[in-house]
């Protein structure tokens, strides 16, 4: 990866949708249209909606919804040619820090439970399941994995994060060859 590219984490912008909307219709079976992502954008005080920004293009984007002191991941997308390069790390450890800061203590998601990688990634960020929501997708009748964290206030979670963070920013400076 070229790292003049300064890819940056930034809250997504209603311009960045027509990039989105590609990003979320080349990743998933069923994409979400503009209306529902409008409708968090419009939600700024319990939504998070982030973007992987690069320039003259989106690398990917996460959202979130935040009530009752639960951050609860709506999607999570990476382009698929900017995959595996700690992109959807980042906008996940981001999306915690905000959900965090609009005073969210847990974090809850939905995964198909076909999807092993993603189970598996956030296994890596200290989500465990709960359980299953039988025929939870509507458009296959797959059942949904339901995920959540403990306390993301404790300071033993907040350092996990740190240490994630750090990791991955290390690693692209190795690639870029600048260590």
């Amino acid at each position: 990866m070229d790292l003049r590219e300064k890819p940056t984490v930034r809250n997504m912008r209603f311009w960045d949708l027509e990039k989105v909307l590609e990003i979320e219709r080349s990743t998933f079976p069923t994409p979400w249209d503009a209306e529902i992502f409008l409708k968090g954008l419009r939600n700024t005080q319990s939504a998070v909606y982030l973007v992987m920004a690069m320039p003259g293009r989106l690398g990917g984007y996460i959202g979130a919804d935040i009530a009752d002191q639960e951050g609860h991941i709506t999607n999570l997308a990476v382009s698929r040619d900017q995959r595996r390069k700690g992109f959807g790390s980042l906008l996940l450890i981001e999306c915690m820090e905000s959900c965090l800061e609009k005073g969210a203590r847990w974090m809850t998601l939905e995964v198909r439970e076909g999807n092993k990688p993603a189970l598996g990634f956030y296994t890596h960020f200290g989500f465990e399941v709960l359980g299953v929501k039988m025929g939870y997708y509507y458009d296959t009748g797959e059942n949904a994995v339901l995920m959540a964290t403990g306390d993301i206030r404790m300071p033993d979670y907040r350092k996990m994060l740190y240490d994630f963070k750090e990791s991955i920013g290390s690693r692209r400076r190795a690639e870029a060859g600048d260590l």
